[in-house]
């Protein structure tokens, strides 16, 4: 008897539909899985006879064969579990599916040797997937319940175990309902009131959070740096449902989920270490998983110690710095992971970290150029912000004004926004626009016009950096409820830049 049964798998982040087929017939007793799986499927068959057991079903001794299509894709996951299991119980007629359930649902869904239905990776990919092919609805753990309802106007069904699934399918009977999803406000802990000083860094991250620039901080150590870069979340913008659906995504392909957090809600904030490989920074492996720069989008990516990554790493950044998004390539096919993200960057001027004062600074010249040369030039084109961080001296640590707290701060953050959704009409921010509307939105009169012409010649600037300049300068006028860019907003925006 042959059963087809739907289920769905992703290449990079984008899910595709898969059609499980499954042949139970009379014959030596075989189980076969074909249709590029992973090692994960191969080893499904042993889960699958013991789940089907210890549910009370009588196993027979068949001929099973298993087809995922499209065959010439790879599939992997451990969530193609439920879908054979319950192939294979209807072709044993352990099971009827006379209301024709196996064609509207699509079924996820990992299983013990027990029989129960334990949580999988890449649900959310298979719920949205669903909904745009018009589907009823999905058949998932009830662990993966409230990971899939913040997907609305489709119908969820979460299973603890195989006899819940036999009973919604034979009888309509379902446990469990949809989470409502109430989406909070986060309260950050982490208050840019807390950091003394640093005003000129502090303007530098409210300016990054406003137009979503990327920027680097330059200190000795104990200056603040990672103090700082920190409490760059608790100035931006909540996620919109948009944001949230997206991120969520990327982080359930990632198996980044779990029960204590089956939503991204929070801006993502991520700081790997500096001895961290390319393919976690970047994204890859022999199956493609997003990397630390995907698992950002929409928030944060921090590298601390930035001299101290490799240098592939590094220059690994270049693309999706400008792209927002980043492809790679395998045998499998070209497949792209979003990066629309701040970057941070933060380092030491110098080996010895002291590189600012001459007095302490035990480097040679040589030792300060050798260490600065770990930054290409490309690298730094491609960041917005250079800041030149100090340590603090007595007067500022024992100063009790600390400057304006998060809340003040995000709020003009969020009224500049406002000003780029109207001016966009849609969630593009100043970073992201082309030459097309740099030229619209970034004019400049004559005033402004000499400064920017007497700093391209002595910075000797790049075609790239005058538009990033312009951009900067459109933030600045923004969060100054400007329309349009004046000569401060333009003289703050160049002295951001690595002279």
């Amino acid at each position: 008897m042959l059963v087809r049964v739907l289920s769905s798998s992703y290449l990079g982040i984008e899910p595709f539909l898969v059609e499980v087929e499954v042949d139970v017939t009379n014959g030596l007793p075989i189980f076969n899985i074909v249709g590029l799986g992973d090692a994960t499927i191969s080893e499904s068959r042993d889960r699958i006879r013991s789940g089907i057991k210890n549910m009370g079903y009588l196993l027979d001794p068949r001929r099973i064969v298993v087809n995922l299509t499209p065959a010439n894709i790879r599939k992997k996951g451990s969530h193609f579990d439920l879908p054979i299991a319950i192939g294979i119980m209807v072709g044993m007629k352990f099971l009827s599916d006379y209301k024709g359930i196996l064609r509207e649902y699509l079924l996820m869904g990992e299983l013990s040797l027990t029989g129960e239905v334990r949580r999988s990776e890449g649900i959310i990919s298979g719920v949205l997937l669903a909904k745009s092919k018009g589907f009823k609805g999905v058949i998932i753990p009830e662990e993966n319940l409230e990971e899939a309802s913040i997907i609305k106007d489709i119908d969820i069904i979460a299973v603890k175990n195989l006899r819940d699934v036999v009973k919604f399918i034979e009888e309509g009977i379902t446990r469990s309902k949809r989470v409502v999803n109430t989406i909070k406000n986060f309260e950050y802990t982490l208050d840019m009131w807390d950091v003394k000083g640093q005003i000129r860094a502090k303007r530098a991250l409210e300016i990054a959070a406003a137009g979503g620039h990327n920027i680097i901080m330059i200190g000795a150590p104990g200056s603040g740096k990672s103090m700082l870069a920190k409490r760059l979340t608790g100035i931006l913008p909540p996620m919109s449902e948009s944001e949230i659906i997206e991120t969520t995504k990327i982080y359930s392909i990632a198996g980044e989920l779990s029960e204590r957090v089956p939503i991204i809600i929070n801006r993502p904030f991520r700081d790997p270490h500096h001895t961290s490989t390319t393919s976690s920074i970047i994204g890859g492996g022999r199956t493609p998983k997003p990397g630390e720069i995907s698992l950002a989008n929409n928030g944060v990516l921090f590298l601390d110690e930035f001299t101290e990554f490799d240098r592939v790493v590094i220059e690994s950044l270049r693309e999706p710095l400008e792209e927002k998004r980043i492809s790679i390539t395998r045998s499998l096919g070209k497949m792209e992971f979003p990066a629309k993200l701040i970057f941070i960057a933060a380092c030491n001027p110098c080996f010895c970290g002291n590189g600012f004062d001459e007095e302490l600074c035990t480097c040679t010249p040589y030792d300060i150029r050798r260490y600065t040369k770990k930054l290409s030039g490309p690298i730094i084109d491609r960041i917005d912000l250079y800041v030149e961080i100090y340590r603090l001296n007595d007067k500022e640590i024992l100063d009790e004004d600390r400057g304006d707290t998060s809340q003040i701060i995000r709020d003009r953050v969020m009224k500049a926004r406002e000003l780029q959704n109207m001016r966009f009409n849609n969630n593009k921010l100043n970073r992201d626009m082309n030459n097309n509307e740099v030229e619209k939105y970034c004019s400049l009169n004559n005033e402004c016009e000499q400064i920017i012409r007497t700093a391209i010649r002595n910075l000797n600037l790049s075609m790239r950096t005058y538009h990033k300049i312009l951009k900067v300068a459109r933030t600045i006028a923004d969060l100054g409820n400007s329309s349009n860019i004046e000569k401060h907003h333009l003289l703050e925006a160049i002295n951001f830049r690595k002279n």
